[in-house]
Parts: structure tokens; sequence; C-alpha cells
């Protein structure tokens, strides 16, 4: 199968992006691609443990989609200046940077983006 990179930009306040994303990661998941979800910006305050939108749980989703095998990166300066602990985040969320995103971005087959 493929290797879908999906870039995450939106906060989780833009549920119908979040939601949307999330749901693209999951369905490609679960008919065998491998799946990154690069988050960066605002999209990082989807990863916060607890995390709650209008319309769902953010953290609960990002949690399943890390049970299904999918990669998901946090971009460690969107961390810093937002000030947010890495151990904030919800469980299974590995650090990445800029030039791990430019690695995906080279070897993935596809590049979705999400953006508020």
């Amino acid at each position: 199968m493929s290797k879908l990179l999906i870039l995450l930009f939106s906060s989780p306040m833009q549920f119908q992006n979040t939601s949307t994303a999330f749901n693209f990661a999951e369905t490609a998941a679960n008919l065998g691609h491998e799946v990154a979800v690069f988050c960066d910006t605002d999209g990082i305050y989807n990863l916060l443990a607890g995390e709650l939108s209008d319309e769902e749980n953010s953290a609960a989703r990002v949690a399943r989609l890390v049970e299904k095998g999918v990669q998901i990166l946090a971009c460690m300066e969107s961390v810093r200046r937002r000030r947010i602990n890495m151990q904030n985040l919800v469980h299974g969320v590995r650090n990445s940077s800029l030039a791990q995103l430019v690695e995906l971005m080279e070897t993935s087959d596809r590049i979705v983006a999400f953006k508020s």
C-alpha cells in the first residue's frame, strides 16, 4: 500500500478541518495505508491530552489513531513557541522537526494539508 502524509494546521476549534483530517487518516489506515499526521502551528492543540472541541474529543481521536498505528507527529518548534510541555500531549505522540517533515514529504506517495 501507499504512504500518506497528512499535514494538520487547524486548531480543535476548527472542528470541520480537524474531524475531516482524522477521518481521512483513520480510513486510510483501515485500508492498510501507512499514515503519518504531522501537526504544526495551531494543529498542535489537537494533541493536548483532554482537549475538547465543540464536536468531539480531539485527544480521544488522536489516541485511537495511535492505536491503529498512525504516526502522530508534533512539530517541536510549534510546541516550544506555544509553551506546551510534551508530557501534556496524548500518549504515543512523537516529537518531530521540520527536517523530518521534509524527509516525510520526500518519501510519501501523497500529501494532504488541512489548514484554517
